[in-house]
């Protein structure tokens, strides 16, 4: 076999630049850092739930107050972990990883299906709908532009082979992050306003990640 002269090869790799490991440590500090700007952006602009501002109280008389957010943040957090498992060619996601948004979706079911079986649809509905509008913008506009943000600082260095995959999860774990943020702010702890207003804005931002991704 004939050998290519030295020359070419050199003119080959003379460009080429070492490239930095990825790490998952940079995707966490993203996430920490989109978490933080947009729990100031609502709790600077909405304020904190009144339940919440003495946590003290918070922890002895109304646990969910205080369950909801963890909940959610528990999800982004989950959501990722499969997005930096996805990163690399070898990656695989856990179900496990995946799995907190299946237990919001059937525990919010049948919390609703036991209100409507108790006290019917008008008590399952008492409430109404305040600050749906604020709630799913913020968790849309957010998880979206933390998306286009990530791209280049993450999604682009990664070696994946699900590369949809990873970007629906990716977003999947920015948009639970934006719901757990709101949060903090929402008074509204009745199991409809989960499935009609949370639920579907991470939808929505999956679906907009999916069609970005195609």
């Amino acid at each position: 076999m004939v050998k290519p002269p030295r020359d070419l090869i050199e003119r080959l790799t003379e460009d080429l630049r070492p490239v930095k490991p990825l790490s998952a440590w940079r995707l966490l500090g993203l996430a920490l850092v989109f978490a933080a700007v947009t729990l100031i952006w609502v709790l600077g602009i909405y304020g904190m739930r009144p339940e919440l501002s003495d946590i003290e109280a918070a922890l002895t008389q109304t646990r969910f107050a205080l369950f909801k957010p963890l909940l959610w943040g528990w999800a982004g957090l989950s959501a990722l972990h499969a997005a930096n498992a996805l990163s690399r060619p070898e990656g695989r996601c856990h179900w496990s990883d995946l799995a907190p948004l299946p237990l919001i979706l059937i525990s919010q079911a049948t919390g609703l299906w036991w209100a409507v079986a108790h006290g019917g649809w008008t008590a399952a509905l008492k409430g109404g709908f305040g600050g749906a509008t604020l709630c799913g913008l913020t968790i849309i506009v957010s998880a979206c532009v933390a998306m286009r943000l990530i791209t280049p600082l993450w999604l682009n260095r990664t070696a994946s082979s699900q590369p949809r995959l990873l970007r629906l999860t990716a977003a999947l774990g920015f948009a639970t992050l934006a719901a757990a943020a709101y949060a903090l702010h929402c008074p509204m702890d009745q199991p409809y306003y989960t499935l009609s207003v949370y639920l579907p804005a991470v939808g929505m931002v999956l679906l907009i990640e999916g069609w970005q991704g195609r």
